[in-house]
């Protein structure tokens, strides 16, 4: 095999591909990277056997072939180089020889016939959405997937497909998030709606892996394999196997209880409190009366109250949550107001943003002692 390439083009395709490789494997052929030089280009595969990258480069081929090279050798290397063409040769023995500029490198690779093929997804049902838009919709449910395997089925995200409709809803059991996007363009077409779920661990590397642009990525599915294509990238995922569960059962209706407030002084306010509250289950209280919301936490580090105003509707209560779940849902919303929806301290909290209604978040409250 023989080729070269620019430089910058490489680095960026390698930063992509690289977060396909487990640090933790039984096979340690999965901790590399399959280069193969084709039609003039060069495509480099990574996966964990649950989820695949492939990136293209624009390449000069003089002799066709593929490889696999030691992912940290490799980008640590094609980091390092200077801004220039980069002259890539393989021998008959695996070794590799890479100059740019002035530097020259051999590194040792391995025979391309040991490593997994790329999976063919025959895109049964394809459709497509601007990346910006479907990173923030990750953005804001993926925090929430399940960590532990209790419930394999909660690890994922579940996305809803309809005509001009996508939701991405996740939940652990203690809080779930919704996020809905409504397309001026038909989705799907010649399909009936359908729902998937997708391993939170793809999602959050979908994301890594998308710029900050309108470019669209395309979405298809078939059996049980989810494709992402993001121009000259694509992202190959298995699903998750099984029902999701009903999550529209549980979310509370007949509030007793309406709050509006500012987002950014309830962020400040449960980021203090939290610094006093107990490591175990980072309680703080909500105290709420007729103009204010009392923010309080109390533990053997010591005690703080701070208090927010608010616009309130219904009952006065008190209530008690995990900050870090109020936190973390929080700092996903792109709104100045939040609404705070209650029945009591025991019955789930729903946060919505009051400029729309396209995300809502709901949280179990930690119960009060006495």
């Amino acid at each position: 095999m023989k080729f070269s390439c620019d430089k910058i083009s490489l680095l960026n395709a390698v930063n992509k591909v690289i977060k396909g490789v487990t640090p933790r494997t039984t096979l340690p052929i999965l901790q590399g990277i399959l280069l193969t030089a084709k039609d003039n280009k060069l495509v480099m595969y990574s996966t964990d056997m649950e989820i695949g990258i492939e990136c293209k480069v624009d390449a000069e081929i003089v002799e066709e072939g593929s490889i696999v090279v030691s992912s940290k050798v490799f980008s640590d290397l094609v980091r390092k180089l200077p801004e220039n063409t980069i002259y890539f040769t393989t021998d008959q023995d695996y070794i590799v020889n890479i100059k740019c500029g002035l530097s020259e490198f051999t590194i040792s690779g391995n025979s391309s016939e040991e490593f997994p093929e790329i999976p063919e997804v025959l895109k049964e049902i394809t459709f497509s959405i601007n990346q910006n838009v479907l990173k923030e919709m990750i953005k804001m449910t993926s925090f929430c997937v399940a960590q532990d395997m209790t419930r394999p089925i909660l690890t994922g995200i579940l996305m809803e497909i309809s005509k001009n409709t996508i939701n991405m809803v996740a939940l652990d059991g203690y809080r779930m998030a919704i996020k809905k996007y409504i397309s001026e363009d038909l989705l799907l077409k010649e399909f009936d709606d359908f729902s998937v779920v997708i391993p939170g661990t793809t999602a959050n590397e979908l994301v890594r892996i998308m710029e900050d642009n309108d470019d669209n990525v395309y979405v298809s599915f078939t059996g049980n394999q989810i494709l992402f294509e993001i121009n000259d990238t694509k992202v190959i995922s298995k699903l998750l196997d099984g029902n999701y569960m009903n999550y529209k059962a549980v979310i509370p209706k007949d509030f007793k209880s309406i709050v509006i407030i500012e987002k950014d002084d309830l962020i400040g306010a449960i980021d203090r409190a939290s610094l006093l509250a107990s490591n175990k289950s980072n309680l703080i209280k909500f105290t709420f009366n007729e103009r204010e919301l009392i923010i309080s936490s109390n533990s053997e580090k010591g005690k703080m109250s701070e208090r927010v105003n608010i616009d309130i509707e219904g009952n006065l209560i008190e209530i008690a949550f995990n900050s870090r779940y109020l936190l973390e849902a929080l700092r996903v919303i792109d709104s100045e107001k939040i609404k705070m929806n209650m029945i009591n301290s025991i019955n789930p909290m729903i946060i919505t943003p009051v400029e729309d209604d396209d995300y809502l978040y709901m949280v179990l409250p930690v119960k009060l002692n006495g």
